[in-house]
């Protein structure tokens, strides 16, 4: 039965691809759940749960159920890392991406919980009302055996999850994707921000994607900075270690909602100091498409880094294929 819906899912997908010709970009095309018994109404059926903190505890209750009788309840007491609660699912190839959903709740509100599948993830804010929590992730290597994950990691924190899918995801590539020679994953940010890391110290700082800010594909990314702190940014660690006098072209399509707004093209070291070669350009109101060549010097020799983009004024950018090309070996 399995089998027999994949293969019906892909041969929709491919007939989809032969007869598009000319249109619209399209949305992800969503296969079926990989998860069992993700809606909890069969208790705790499939799934395993473990935690190392006292009065942590992993159950089913009709309290946790946003829809039907029953839904996951999650509580952290106030030692260790959280509670989780996990299942197996089928294995995946490199370089596919899946589609994580679920409807989340937290008792109080504010408590932080963690989504992960095969080690990529993103953490959420509870609300104290039900919400739809979605992310698409990108998965760089195969896995036979791969983990989906649920954890509450805010002490003295209970939160109710429902409805809980994982399923393969089939994106529409943009210009990025297309570079063969490109060091980055998903820099069209058509798996949304999989493989980007976020970080800010502007309180009203904010990454994401919309339709709104793709120059080519479906998706495109939106980065925000508020008035207060110095920078918002995302960041991929590159494939390879860099080398003593290499040349990198950076490239990316940037676009200001005011105009002026500051945007760093960097290469970035991934451990402190944080330091690296940077580029800046000023984002006008029409799509740019920036070009700076990063040269490595001799304090970047064999280091691992990552590409940075960051916003260093306050306002909003769209950001869209993002391209990180070796354009000289070192010596």
């Amino acid at each position: 039965m399995t089998l027999a819906l994949r293969k019906h899912w892909w041969l929709g997908v491919l007939a989809l691809g032969m007869g598009s010709g000319c249109r619209e970009p399209q949305p992800p095309l969503i296969g079926p759940n990989l998860v069992v018994n993700g809606s909890f109404e069969a208790g705790l059926e499939g799934w395993w749960h473990t935690t190392n903190v006292k009065e942590g505890t992993a159950s089913v209750s009709a309290e946790a159920a946003d829809f039907g009788s029953a839904g996951l309840k999650l509580k952290k007491g106030t030692e260790g890392w959280g509670c989780m609660a996990g299942q197996e699912t089928l294995a995946h190839r490199a370089g596919q991406t899946f589609q994580v959903n679920a409807r989340l709740k937290g008792a109080a509100g504010g408590e932080r919980v963690t989504f992960s599948f095969h080690g990529q993830g993103f953490e959420v804010v509870a609300e104290n009302r039900w919400r739809t929590v979605s992310r698409m992730l990108l998965l760089p290597e195969a896995n036979s055996n791969a983990t989906a994950l649920i954890s509450v990691t805010t002490n003295e924190a209970t939160v109710y999850v429902d409805e809980v899918s994982i399923a393969q995801a089939v994106v529409e590539k943009g210009d990025a994707d297309e570079e063969e020679d490109n060091l980055l994953s998903n820099g069209s940010f058509e798996s949304d921000l999989g493989m980007w890391n976020f970080w800010t110290n502007s309180p009203d700082g904010s990454a994401s994607t919309s339709p709104d800010a793709r120059h080519s594909g479906f998706l495109g990314m939106v980065l925000t900075r508020g008035a207060e702190g110095a920078i918002s940014s995302v960041k991929q660690p590159l494939r390879d270690p860099v080398a003593e006098r290499e040349e990198y072209r950076i490239e990316a399509r940037i676009r200001g909602t005011q105009g002026g707004e500051m945007v760093n093209l960097c290469l970035q070291m991934n451990d402190e100091p944080w330091d690296g070669p940077c580029e800046t350009v000023s984002a006008t109101t029409e799509w740019q498409h920036v070009t700076k060549k990063i040269a490595i010097e001799e304090a970047l020799f064999d280091e691992r880094v990552g590409a940075v983009l960051s916003l260093g004024s306050e306002g909003t950018v769209m950001v869209d294929d993002v391209i990180v090309v070796r354009t000289r070996r070192g010596y």
